[in-house]
């Protein structure tokens, strides 16, 4: 702290002393002293900052748009770029950052820069290099943790308080972007909170809160520290967007608190399901017939089959409004109470129904969101689909209590393209059974699509009333 306050103090002093008119030697010394206190904050962090490469595993495909994944580093807000992201068959590389965690060798990281990666090599600031193995991962989260065993001391970051953290609060980037290791950036908090990130959520980034920051960070840069100007680390560098200039977000670091040590004790995170779609309750407040008191809460927009919410008698337009006594502000607030929560716990659902408030026992079952993003990823008959989002809907300007699946990839040449069917196609039926979901997709999908036979497909398609179409499923 006496840090911060002794920069924001000369920071200040040389503005007033340049305006004044003051002494060109005064104002000089005052910027060497600010100038000093960051190449000494460098000096001290560099040596627990390490680079990562990353080989995937040779069957793995690169759907990158920046070429054969040089550098490891997670985007959104892409640009449709087809031609570009035909998948290449070839063994990936990338490179990615990370920090010292203890003097063990654990190291933290991105899940996203470590995730299916066959081997694992790991770099320290003086060049020396070691094999890592992957300890834990949590793909909501975006963190892992990695291990190597270094025959030299090695020099763990102090963790700080992300909780703490305030915009315009000077941050300091340290990584590898590009490759180019060692690279130090800095900058200032932008803002705090960065939530409903769509982009992020679609490639499995759950839990968000990130903090975002104008301090350059690029491709490789992902795993590394974001710290304050005391040298403790009060972020994970995560994401940027696409095409545009200084806007970098990070995970608290408070987080990885939280997740880091279950990692290294049971290599994941163990977290309560529940089993719906939910939207924001502010969206909702000026629909009549909810009749909702305030903005509170997360309506319910689908009930997945065979999950908790469904055997506890949850349904479409309910507003869950408190767990367990405490208030709901959002839906993402929901997902984090909810997750908070150990499989097989009974909590007690405070409901919004019918214009009243009543009160539902729920058994949580575990989250298993790996297997159900995986699910996105399959191709069935040239197909890859998504879940249907509420602003996936309000984009292609369709009914927002429509259930489904969008489809976002069909194959050249498949099946389904065959169907004319093609991107943006919503998907509300299969062998004339509803879709609520990208695994219930690919489970019906695989159920009904025996080999020389036909199947029947319902689904929208802009503004227009839902047709149907003939998947034809080739003899072999």
């Amino acid at each position: 702290m006496k840090s911060k306050v002794r920069v924001t103090m000369i920071v200040a002093a040389l503005t007033m002393a340049l305006c004044a008119g003051a002494g060109a030697q005064d104002g000089l010394s005052l910027l060497r002293e600010m100038q000093n206190g960051f190449v000494q904050l460098h000096d001290r962090l560099r040596p627990s900052v390490v680079n990562i490469d990353v080989e995937g595993k040779a069957e793995s495909m690169d759907m990158t748009p920046f070429g054969p994944m040089e550098d490891l580093f997670r985007f959104f807000n892409l640009p449709d770029q087809p031609e570009q992201r035909r998948p290449r068959q070839m063994r990936p590389q990338g490179t990615g950052s990370g920090f010292i965690y203890d003097a063990s060798g654990l190291i933290i990281t991105n899940n996203h820069v470590v995730e299916d990666a066959e081997k694992i090599v790991v770099r320290l600031f003086n060049g020396n290099e070691y094999d890592a193995e992957i300890v834990g991962t949590d793909p909501e989260t975006d963190i892992a943790v990695i291990k190597i065993t270094a025959n030299e001391p090695l020099s763990p970051l102090t963790l700080g308080d992300s909780d703490a953290v305030k915009v315009g609060e000077f941050a300091i980037a340290i990584g590898s972007p590009r490759g180019f290791e060692g690279s130090v950036s800095f900058g200032h908090i932008s803002a705090l909170g960065r939530e409903n990130l769509e982009g992020l959520a679609m490639q499995g980034l759950t839990f968000q809160n990130l903090i975002q920051t104008d301090a350059a960070i690029n491709l490789g840069n992902s795993g590394g520290p974001l710290c304050n100007i005391n040298g403790e680390v009060i972020g994970i560098n995560t994401a940027i967007v696409f095409g545009a200039n200084s806007i970098g977000f990070a995970i608290p670091i408070n987080t990885a608190k939280q997740t880091v040590p279950l990692l290294i004790s049971d290599g994941k995170v163990t977290r309560g399901y529940l089993g719906v779609s939910i939207d924001d309750a502010e969206t909702y407040t000026d629909v009549d017939s909810l009749g909702l008191p305030d903005k509170k809460g997360a309506v319910v927009r689908q009930v997945q089959p065979e999950t908790p919410a469904a055997n506890a008698g949850l349904k479409t337009y309910d507003v869950i409004r408190k767990v367990n006594g405490e208030e709901v502000n959002s839906a993402s607030d929901l997902v984090r109470k909810i997750s908070g929560h150990t499989p097989g716990t009974t909590v007690k659902l405070e409901i919004w129904r019918d214009r009243a408030a009543i009160e539902v026992d729920v058994n949580l079952t575990e989250r298993n969101v790996v297997a159900d993003r995986k699910a996105t990823e399959e191709s069935v008959l040239g197909l890859k689909v998504r879940e249907l989002s509420q602003s996936i809907l309000e984009r292609l300007g369709i009914v927002s209590s429509t259930k489904g699946v969008v489809v976002v990839e069909v194959e050249p040449g498949s099946p389904a393209e065959e169907a004319r069917l093609t991107e943006g196609d919503i998907i509300i039926e299969v062998a004339q059974q509803p879709i609520t979901s990208p695994t219930e997709f690919f489970q019906t999908m695989k159920t009904a699509a025996e080999p020389g036979k036909a199947l029947l497909v319902r689904f929208i398609r802009g503004n227009n009333d839902p047709d149907i179409t003939i998947i034809r499923v080739p003899k072999e």
